[in-house]
C-alpha cells in the first residue's frame, strides 16, 4: 500500500484537449488563484471593517488618524515657521549688505572727493610757489645784471681828464700855500 501523504509525480493528461496542466504558473490566468487572491483581500477588508465595528478599535483608529493628522499639521507649521525665519534672516542679511554697501560707497566717495580737493590744493600751491620763485629769480637776475653793469663800469680804465690850470701857477719850487695833486689811474702804475 502506498502512503497517502505522498504526491504523485506523474503528469495528468490534458483535459478537453487543452495543453494546460494543473502544475502550471498560478498567475497565468488560473481562476482558482484569482479567487484565492480575491478572497484574501476580502477577508482582510472584512477583518478591518469588523475591527472598526467595535468602539474601542474605532476610537484607537480615530486617535491614530488624528495623531497622524496632528503630526502632519505640526510638521507643516514648523516647516512654515522655519521658512519664515529663514526668509527673515535672508532679508535681514540683504538689508545689512545693502546698508554696508551704501556706507562703503559713501566712504569711497568722501575719500575720493577729499583726495581730489587735496590734489587740486597742492597743485595750486605748487603753481603759486613756482610763480613766486620765478618772480624771485627774475628779481635776482635783474639785480645780478645791475651788479654786472656796475662791475663792468668799474673794470674799464678811467678816462683821463685834462684839467686846465691857470697860467700863473708859481713854479713848483715856490709854494703859494696851495698843494697840487696829480691824479693817477688805479690800475696803472704811477709814473
Amino acid at each position: 500500500m502506498e502512503n497517502s501523504n505522498q504526491f504523485s509525480t506523474t503528469e495528468t493528461p490534458p483535459v478537453n484537449g487543452s495543453s494546460y496542466s494543473s502544475v502550471g504558473d498560478p498567475g497565468n490566468g488560473n481562476g482558482f488563484s484569482k479567487i484565492l487572491v480575491g478572497a484574501s483581500i476580502g477577508a482582510l477588508l472584512g477583518g478591518l471593517v469588523a475591527s472598526l465595528l467595535t468602539p474601542e478599535t474605532t476610537t484607537r483608529f480615530n486617535q491614530t488618524i488624528r495623531n497622524v493628522g496632528g503630526t502632519v499639521k505640526t510638521t507643516a507649521d514648523s516647516f512654515n515657521e522655519a521658512v519664515q525665519q529663514l526668509g527673515t534672516a535672508v532679508n535681514s542679511v540683504a538689508d545689512n549688505i545693502d546698508g554696508s554697501t551704501k556706507d562703503v560707497n559713501e566712504a569711497v566717495n568722501s575719500v575720493t572727493t577729499n583726495v581730489s580737493d587735496t590734489v587740486r590744493s597742492t597743485v595750486s600751491t605748487v603753481r603759486q610757489t613756482a610763480e613766486g620763485v620765478n618772480a624771485t629769480v627774475k628779481t635776482v637776475a635783474n639785480a645780478v645784471n645791475v651788479v654786472k653793469a656796475i662791475a663792468n663800469e668799474v673794470q674799464q680804465p678811467p678816462t683821463q681828464r685834462i684839467v686846465n690850470l691857470p697860467a700863473a701857477v708859481p713854479p713848483p719850487d715856490k709854494s703859494n700855500g696851495e698843494t697840487l695833486y696829480k691824479l693817477v689811474p688805479v690800475n696803472q702804475e704811477p709814473q
